[in-house]
């Protein structure tokens, strides 16, 4: 539901003092809670970095990290190829998802939406634009999408589970795309 037709349910069933309430207390809480579109796509970026790490190999346990201190290679040297950790997080989101589709992780529909989702993204450096409420609800999409395939891709799951979690990513991706 979108927050137009939420306010208007509003309308139709709360009395007016009420309703301005929600105007003025409620509504603004619902629109941060649901827009949070860099919330969303700060999810994808990461679930896309992990999974670029983890097929390169810059994990050597179960255990996978997001950032590191400057003294990793001490600490973690045992559990992080830390060099290559550094390398694969300076690329760009397009060079990641290249990787990712080369190699097989990202099929073509999902690497297609989210090639499109990250052009979108990028309207962030043109401080005139606003993300419209189709774009907030692609992030979402791309977060969903993303996240099926990392945890298709990173958990221990049996073989036809994991299919089924790529394979519906990439219709939905595929769905999306034909919007």
């Amino acid at each position: 539901m979108d927050i137009e037709r939420l306010r208007k349910f509003a309308e139709l069933n709360l009395c007016k003092d009420c309703y301005q309430k929600y105007l003025a207390l409620i509504e603004p809480s619902i629109e941060h809670w649901l827009f949070k579109p860099l919330d969303d796509w700060r999810n994808v970026e990461s679930y896309i970095t992990r999974l670029v790490m983890k097929h390169f190999g810059v994990f050597k346990s179960d255990a996978i990290y997001i950032s590191l201190a400057e003294d990793a290679e001490e600490k973690y040297g045992d559990e992080v190829d830390v060099k290559a950790f550094r390398k694969i997080a300076k690329w760009g989101f397009k060079k990641k998802i290249e990787y990712l589709h080369k190699h097989g992780i990202l099929g073509d529909s999902s690497y297609n939406f989210l090639y499109i989702v990250s052009d979108i993204r990028n309207k962030i450096h043109d401080w005139l634009q606003e993300f419209s409420e189709q774009d907030l609800a692609l992030f979402r999409w791309a977060k969903t999408i993303t996240l099926q395939i990392h945890d298709a891709s990173t958990i221990k799951l049996p073989t036809e589970i994991s299919a089924n979690m790529k394979s519906n990513a990439e219709k939905t991706a595929e769905w999306l795309l034909k919007k």
